[in-house]
């Protein structure tokens, strides 16, 4: 397979696919402390995150705190809200997932990731 049909083979296979957005939970229990945020895709989220902390380059300083004092196996990732924007224009989305973001800070009184 030529490089080029690889790269077409991908493609296809990322338009194919559908991104899940929503709301998601970072929590770490020695710490005692929660961050909150939003992602159009929830899939590949955590990876994002963890990779920032890992290499110390998380926006969110307390978290990178957290992290370098507990480690990554004290921290969780969690799907709070999945939300459904199969029929909402990108602003809208948008829109929609900080509607929902303030709501669960409130509803879990976590703080916000910074992503």
């Amino acid at each position: 397979m030529s490089r080029e049909d690889r790269r077409a083979q991908v493609q296809a296979w990322k338009e194919g696919r559908k991104s899940r957005a929503g709301i998601f939970r970072v929590a770490c229990a020695p710490a005692g402390k929660a961050w909150l945020g939003v992602s159009r895709n929830l899939d590949a989220q955590q990876n994002s995150i963890w990779f920032s902390l890992r290499h110390g380059g998380s926006p969110n300083r307390e978290m990178q705190a957290a992290w370098k004092a507990h480690g990554e196996d004290a921290f969780a990732f969690d799907e709070v809200e999945e939300i459904d924007v199969e029929e909402l224009s990108a602003y809208l989305v948008n829109q929609r997932l900080q509607e929902r973001l303030k709501h669960w800070c409130a509803e879990l009184g976590a703080g916000r990731v910074v992503a």
